[in-house]
């Protein structure tokens, strides 16, 4: 696998590809010289850019040649203009003698055969009759060695490609290569890995290389790592002159990353689930490093032994079957779980038989809907009969005639025990009564009393609604602009959030803000929230404040008050002090 990932790299960072992305290494000119050959170097002035000819002075700038190691370079003497004057040639000013690799021809030529790397600096002739020629700066190329990688100032070893980094940290790349005339170009790329993206979000790469003597620095930066980067290669190319291709050094990233689970059901979401057909879940895991799931059904294993690739298989469900689910997985950065998902398993209600010579019979049976849901409650006897609610006193309120009782988008508050009673039977002599105890489950929902409250300044108000949440509620609060009121404690200002009550049915809650002594400043809209496992709703009542009759009478005798005070009060004390 090791060998497939380096071979992918190497195609992104062909030769082909790298070439195309190869700025050129200096703002000064190139120029190639065939091996072995005799000819003039072109020029350019480092100052303006153009040839000088003529005289010039020692100050003047110089030329710049670029020529590659072992060539064969000829200086043209421009002080010899009329080629009869005795010309010399200095090197970084220390007269150059003849001989050996260097040749001076009779017009004042200098040619430096098999150029090495001691002949680079500045070249300068001088003619004794017209003076100093321009000089010329000779750069020989040196090829720039091979690019390494630091990470917080600690050098990779080339053969580790993977570099582990966590998700949401941030990773800095430092790319160094050494020597080369001139100094490489660094250039950074980020390479996708097998499947992803063409562009990686969140990258932040400084591509600015700066020269190090010989040689050359660079930094690159992600300031946030995702689990996409996973896989990416970070690489850094060195261009130079001397190289046909770039160099390049490189590394994967290996982001470590916390689990994401993904749950399925066969049948699909939004099947109906009944007693006795095939079911199957399966939670599949992303992570790395790779994490297996485990299923729990209410905080132990479930009901069926787990597959090993993540699968639950009921091969013929029951209604004990029933219940939360959720998928686990423990992870080398903790352990982790999925939220909860419940499976409702639907099954009917046998109807009892009837034993003659009783005296009475009860039959109990149990139904779960969910909020907004259809029932349908059947008497099991088909002699017909009345369908009635039992209160909590016990008492029986009519709610519709049997054998059969339909309910359409059932209420919080229509849950509880349906009794069907059929009259006396002739033939057997008793009563016989069937009881459905309907739960309804769901997400939390509000109804407020009243949408809208008016009071008059000075006046109470009270502020209801009523809740219903049936897996119970976990959190419930009132609030306003910039103000939370928790049950069940007040503030200086005489705003009390009474304790939250039960209400008239199961599952339902009265909660009350009580405005003890309301103000304009009380005038807005108030805002009650309750959030449950299934869900968050709210529900708001806007309290319009109006001016009472004496409110502004009051208001100027209370000002008038505090004025006389402030004029007797230190009258008084005078006096008193006198006394």
């Amino acid at each position: 696998m090791l060998l497939s990932v380096v071979s992918t790299v190497w195609i992104y960072l062909s030769a082909a590809t790298l070439s195309l992305l190869m700025p050129p290494c200096r703002t000064t000119a190139l120029v190639t010289l065939r091996h072995h050959q005799h000819g003039v170097l072109s020029r350019r002035s480092r100052e303006d850019g153009g040839g000088g000819g003529g005289n010039t002075t020692e100050e003047a700038a110089p030329t710049e040649y670029l020529v590659r190691q072992h060539e064969e370079v000829i200086l043209q003497c421009e002080a010899n203009s009329s080629g009869s004057g005795v010309v010399r040639w200095r090197h970084n000013g220390l007269e150059v003698e003849p001989g050996h690799r260097y040749n001076r021809d009779p017009q004042g030529r200098l040619t430096i055969s098999s150029v090495r790397l001691e002949d680079d600096g500045t070249w300068q002739c001088d003619d004794r009759e017209t003076g100093f020629a321009r000089p010329i700066w000779l750069v020989v190329l040196e090829p720039p060695k091979a690019p390494y990688l630091l990470i917080d100032g600690r050098r990779l070893d080339p053969g580790n490609l993977f570099i582990p980094v966590k998700e949401n940290t941030e990773l800095t790349v430092e790319c160094v290569s050494d020597g080369g005339r001139p100094s490489p170009s660094l250039q950074w790329v980020l390479v996708p890995g097998v499947g992803q993206a063409d562009t990686l979000p969140g990258l932040q790469l400084n591509n600015d290389s700066a020269d190090q003597g010989p040689g050359a620095r660079s930094e690159a930066r992600i300031a946030r790592i995702l689990r996409a980067h996973h896989n990416a290669t970070v690489a850094c190319l060195v261009n130079h002159a001397t190289l046909p291709n770039p160099l390049n050094a490189s590394l994967l990233l290996d982001v470590q990353y916390t689990p994401s689970f993904s749950i399925s059901r066969l049948p699909d979401f939004g099947f109906p689930l009944r007693e006795g057909i095939p079911v199957s879940l399966k939670c599949e895991v992303d992570s790395n490093p790779p994490a297996s799931p485990v299923w729990q059904k209410d905080n132990a294993p479930p009901p069926v032994e787990q597959s090993g690739d993540g699968f639950l298989n009921f091969t013929s469900i029951r209604r004990e079957h029933g219940g939360w689910y959720k998928c686990t997985s423990r992870h080398l950065l903790g352990d982790f779980s999925s939220i909860g998902y419940l499976l409702n398993v639907r099954y009917e209600v046998p109807e009892p038989e009837v034993t003659p010579g009783e005296n009475a019979v009860s039959e109990e049976a149990a139904v779960e809907v969910s909020l907004g849901g259809v029932v349908q409650l059947q008497c099991p006897s088909k002699e017909g009969g009345c369908w009635g609610k039992v209160g909590k006193d016990g008492s029986l309120d009519p709610v519709g005639p049997g054998p059969g009782l339909h309910v359409d988008r059932i209420l919080y508050q229509e849950a509880g025990e349906y009794r069907c009673v059929v009259a006396r039977s002739a033939k057997l002599e008793k009563y016989r009564s069937h009881n459905v105890h309907v739960a309804v489950t769901g997400g939390p929902v509000v109804y407020p009393s009243n949408k809208t409250v008016t009071v008059a300044t000075g006046e109470r108000a009270e502020l209801a609604v009523e809740f219903c949440s049936n897996p119970p509620y976990n959190k419930a609060f009132w609030m306003t602009e910039g103000r939370i009121f928790t049950p069940g404690h007040s503030t200086p200002d005489g705003i009390l959030a009474h304790k939250i009550i039960e209400g008239s049915t199961a599952h339902c809650y009265i909660a009350v803000l009580e405005l003890s002594w309301v103000q304009p400043i009380d005038h807005g809209e108030y805002m009650f929230l309750v959030r449950s496992p299934r869900g968050v709703a709210e529900a708001s009542i806007h309290v319009n404040v109006t001016l009472a009759s004496g409110y502004l009478a009051a208001a100027r005798a209370s000002r008038f008050t505090a004025l006389l005070l402030s004029l007797l009060v230190p009258y008084l004390i005078n006096v008193l002090m006198r006394v």
